[in-house]
């Protein structure tokens, strides 16, 4: 009983809320059109197919319904005419909106463009029976499709905010809350809604038929921050301002070609830029995915590098530590010559590949960050590239939380730092190097600049590289930007990760 109660009210408001509405868009469409049945195929038209196009299929019956007894009522106070043409055409609209509105639900670039076409056939079925009345049917389909593009995006509009809205219950909590009414905004369109006015109202009287062509300036501004909605909510602001302009009222079938023209500028170009944010958010979501990606494969390629370099150490030391003991045996019990001279020799060849050893496994993992904390790291890094036997004075300033970053940016702050002071001894011939980091803003920055000569011409294959460095950082998120103005400038800019 209480879900019929609630149904009977929910029909009976529908059912008088349409009617007022209808009854107002007629009043205005009234100014428009020469005949009142033609204003009822206007901006009431619009209303009707927008709400169609929106609303479930059980209320349907309830807007025909509340349109057909205004029809009726407006018959004998006004004597409205054809208000059997009326009836069928509304009829034959339910063709392209039962078509349509199975996608209601969808908010797409597509979806909005499917709309936009099925309010051009319905305009061009409510058309159909007045084919038979000559010159009538082409001011009908011009009605038609200007009242459907005009008004029937605005519930478009109107039922998107109303369903996607989360509403919460009124109640103190709510009500101290602050209002966000974004002055900024608003000031904006009311700007440009001042200028689209003092344009209309300002012009020359022979350059007043251009006035259109600066009322598309609200709807590029709107759509282009607002998407499809700006650009719906701009043609209809435009529309107020055509309608409300002194300038076309001698001008009916231009005023209402006017509204046509930009009622499609509105929908198209709202389809356009929701087709572009889809497009810019599906791109963002690949570039994310790859970066994910990537950052996985540098984890794991570190992983492998760590593994490989723990077994060689284990087992290649091991075996070159037994090589050289029985090296030394063979010398110690052995009186002949030869032969310990034989066991020196081996002794110098497994000593010769237990460092090739050593350096590979410092290229594949630097064995710094196994034992130490990166600060330490690179610390104990510029004491083994002996700098200040070469004249060169290093200068570390180092801020970066270690906890706050991943096994990935760890060992590429490292080798980034490797690879710069390894080019500063090899070729800068510099004699300060400064290396510094912090964390700014969520990103964290290092910068390694010197004073030397900058980087040499032609391509470069030492150690890691400058390109491996600039394919890691970018991998991990971030920039690396290389300047030789004065000495060489290496920054690296990173997004901050949970380790």
């Amino acid at each position: 009983m209480q879900h019929l109660f609630s149904r009977a009210v929910t029909v009976l408001a529908s059912f008088f809320i349409f009617c007022a509405a209808w009854f107002c868009l007629w009043s205005i469409s009234l100014h428009l059109a020469s005949r009142p049945e033609w204003a009822a195929l206007l901006f009431p038209f619009g209303l009707r197919l927008g709400l169609l196009l929106q609303c479930p299929r059980g209320y349907w019956g309830v807007l025909l319904g509340a349109e057909w007894l205004m029809l009726a009522w407006l018959a004998h106070e006004v004597m409205l005419n054809h208000v059997g043409l009326l009836v069928l055409g509304s009829i034959l609209t339910l063709l392209p909106v039962a078509l349509i509105a199975r996608y209601r639900h969808q908010r797409d670039w597509r979806t909005l463009l499917l709309q936009g076409a099925g309010l051009v056939a319905a305009a061009l079925l409510q058309t159909l029976p007045w084919m038979g009345q000559g010159q009538a049917a082409l001011q009908v389909l011009l009605l038609t499709l200007t009242g459907g593009l005009t008004v029937a995006p605005t519930c478009l509009v109107i039922w998107h905010y109303l369903t996607h809205t989360r509403w919460q219950p009124l109640g103190p909590s709510l009500v101290g809350q602050p209002v966000n009414w974004r002055v900024r905004h608003l000031l904006g369109y009311l700007l440009l809604f001042i200028i689209s006015l003092g344009l209309q109202l300002g012009l020359p009287t022979e350059l007043a038929r251009f006035t259109p062509f600066c009322l598309a300036l609200p709807i590029i501004a709107l759509a282009w921050h607002y998407g499809w909605q700006g650009a719906l909510i701009a043609t209809l602001m435009n529309t107020i301002a055509l309608i409300a302009s002194q300038t076309w009222h001698d001008h009916a079938v231009d005023l209402l070609l006017s509204l046509l023209a930009q009622s499609l500028t509105g929908l198209l170009l709202g389809a356009g830029i929701q087709r572009l944010r889809e497009l810019n958010a599906s791109l963002q979501s690949e570039l994310a995915r790859n970066q994910r990606l990537a950052e996985r494969l540098l984890e794991t390629e570190e992983h492998v590098r760590r593994e490989v370099a723990r077994e060689l150490h284990d087992d290649i030391g091991q075996t070159v530590t037994a090589i050289r003991t029985q090296a030394s045996i063979l010398q110690r019990i052995s009186a002949d010559t030869g032969v310990k001279q034989s066991g020196q020799l081996i002794e110098q060849l497994s000593l010769g590949v237990y460092d090739a050893v050593r350096r590979l496994l410092g290229r594949l993992r630097p064995r710094q960050l196994d034992d130490l904390p990166l600060d330490q790291a690179v610390r104990a890094l510029l004491r083994e590239m002996e700098l200040e036997r070469q004249g060169v004075v290093a200068q570390l300033d180092w801020n970066i939380d270690e906890a706050l970053l991943s096994e990935g940016q760890r060992v590429t702050l490292f080798r980034i730092c490797q690879e710069s002071i390894n080019n500063v001894v090899k070729h800068a011939n510099a004699r300060v190097v400064t290396l510094r980091s912090a964390i700014k803003r969520d990103r964290l920055t290092l910068i390694i600049e010197d004073d030397g000569g900058g980087l040499p011409a032609g391509p470069m294959q030492q150690g890691f590289g400058l390109a491996g460095m600039r394919e890691r950082v970018t991998a991990l998120g971030g920039s690396l930007t290389i300047s030789c103005m004065h000495g060489t400038r290496v920054s690296v800019s990173l997004p901050l990760r949970k380790a």
